[in-house]
């Protein structure tokens, strides 16, 4: 039985005492099987680069960090760094042994968006000048140049209104930054560099990709590489919108399904964190996959306010080198997504799902020929949705679908269930025969138990809301290990060479997996961190409050 409960706020109270306890008991880091990298943004470049003594202080950093590649960035917020100080930091971290290449974030150019104004109007012609002028600068230095977040654009403004005729404004927008990224970004870096590789990390909104210009499948075949935010942020943060700790997977994982061998690494910051939530990214981030690793950036790591963060994610490098080996081959529900999407009115409730303990494959093209997926409102992007869903249920297949998604599709004649599919009043979960297979339509009241709200605290569970979650777990673990009587907030990620189990509660959790064809197990631990453990019956799990644990 699990000895978690609501209040998120007691633990909090010995956090930073305990980290700091931590640093004074644990060695010096080791080398580091994952590549972790940084950044000198531009004005980092400026302020900490330009000297011989701050070169030095700024390597000091990276070998305590285990950081063996960097990325020096040319231009931020309207200002570009200077060539000479640029040319010397990058000699200098070659001749040290670290890899080296130039970043661009793209803020600061000239005319901002009618929406947004930290994002750019590109049709505007000066701003696209200047943007090719940036990137020939970058590359006349660089052979690899990282594309910070911020390289969308929400404009209205009246340029826009005449460039964009009878188009949609998406259509228009998503059109503008293909061609941009050719025409302004790529061509102009290439003429200049004919080796140059350009990176577009994308940001961690996905489900706001589509509102913004990002086009992920599109740009994804254009750009060499691509890079991911892994960022999370105080779960019960109303300014940085509760962001769960199951999107840095989510959207590592779904990317890679767009991007396939282009994906490169995953990027995370300290900000709205504290040295516990800081290493849920870290975790998150190598539970992913990511073989390499953008701690952003040098200046705020290495300042008094973020270097609790920096310092106990280097006293944890042998552990997450540790768990890195035990990553692959990622197993779980195909959840689909497809690329540019919208969400209607359930934004991101893939990550809330993937927190109740449901394990989710993400993917971004339809999951044909599977025995089971899921669906939410993001599916209805795909034109062909309905009918690839018939077909699915036709051939026996189990589809689990959000109440939102639900309730679109009774009204669609293509789908001509044996039932009612929306769910009754007061109903949570409801299984419904649909051809030779069965749709199991869950209330999004469940997801939402894993929200957590402003004042640290995630809703009770009653004896309704409880059983439905046991149900749905119950259907879910037909096909992939699941656990019955963990709490909400506890994740489970299904591999090849085990169960990986997070703990993103506040108090310590003990719980048992189930999963297909599955009787009284024994489990063995494979990796835990601090104080994880099997219990002494062999047959259930206890971790701590942020604990991560993987078990066979």
């Amino acid at each position: 039985m699990s000895t978690s409960s609501c209040p998120f706020k007691a633990a909090k109270l010995f956090r930073l005492a305990a980290v700091w306890l931590l640093l004074l008991v644990i060695g010096a880091p080791a080398a580091w099987a994952i590549q972790w990298e940084t950044l000198f943004t531009a004005q980092d470049v400026r302020d900490y680069l330009s000297t011989p003594a701050g070169r030095e202080q700024a390597l000091g950093f990276c070998r305590r960090m285990g950081i063996t590649k960097v990325y020096l960035e040319v231009f931020r917020n309207g200002y570009q760094a200077k060539a000479d100080t640029l040319k010397t930091s990058r000699d200098f971290f070659r001749h040290a042994g670290l890899e080296v290449s130039g970043c661009v974030t793209t803020v600061g150019i000239g005319k901002p968006a009618s929406g947004r104004p930290i994002w750019v109007c590109y049709t505007n012609r000066q701003n696209q000048e200047r943007l090719a002028q940036i990137f020939r600068y970058a590359a006349s230095m660089f052979n690899e140049i990282m594309i910070d977040d911020f390289f969308c654009t929400d404009c209205r403004c009246s340029e826009c209104a005449a460039a964009k005729g009878s188009m949609s404004w998406k259509q228009f927008h998503d059109k503008q930054m293909v061609e941009v990224s050719r025409k302004d970004v790529l061509g102009p870096a290439r003429a200049v560099n004919p080796h140059v590789k350009i990176i577009l990390k994308f940001p961690q909104w996905y489900d706001g990709f589509q509102d913004r210009g990002y086009v992920v499948d599109k740009e994804s075949a254009i750009y060499d590489r691509i890079w991911v935010g892994t960022e999370l942020r105080d779960p019960s943060s109303d300014k940085w919108a509760h962001v769960q700790q199951y999107r840095g997977f989510f959207l590592y994982r779904w990317l890679a399904d767009v991007a396939g061998s282009k994906e490169g690494g995953g990027w995370f910051d300290p900000y709205a964190t504290d040295p516990i939530l800081y290493m849920d990214q870290a975790y998150v981030t190598v539970l992913a996959g990511a073989p390499e690793i953008m701690l952003f950036h040098y200046g705020d790591l290495n300042s008094s306010t973020y270097r609790p963060q920096a310092e106990t994610l280097a006293a944890h490098e042998e552990q997450l080198t540790r768990l890195a080996r035990l990553v692959g081959g990622w197993k779980g529900i195909p959840a689909y997504k497809p690329p540019n999407s919208s969400p209607g009115n359930e934004p991101y409730i893939l990550d809330d799902i993937g927190m109740l303990g449901i394990p989710l494959l993400p993917v971004a093209h339809f999951p044909a020929k599977t025995r089971v997926a899921l669906f939410a409102a993001q599916a209805l992007g795909d034109t062909d949705f309905v009918p690839e869903l018939e077909q699915l249920l036709e051939e026996g297949g189990t589809a689990f679908v959000s109440q939102s998604l639900a309730h679109r599709l009774n009204a669609d004649p293509r789908l001509k269930p044996n039932d009612n599919v929306d769910l009754p009043k007061d109903e949570l979960v409801r299984e419904i025969p649909e051809g030779s297979g069965r749709i199991i339509v869950f209330s999004d009241q469940l997801p939402h138990l894993a929200y957590v709200d402003a004042k640290d605290q995630v809703t009770q569970l009653d004896p309704q809301t409880r059983a439905a979650l046991k149900k749905l777990r119950g259907a879910v673990a037909k096909f992939v290990p699941t656990s019955l009587n963990a709490p909400p907030r506890v994740a489970i990620f299904p591999m090849r060479d085990g169960v990986a189990v997070a703990n993103f509660t506040e108090l310590p959790v003990t719980c048992s997996l189930t999963g297909p064809g599955s009787t009284e197990t024994r489990y063995t631990e494979l990796f835990g961190t601090a104080k994880t453990r099997v219990t002494t019956s062999g047959n259930a799990l206890y971790l701590p409050p942020h604990g991560v644990m993987i078990v066979k």
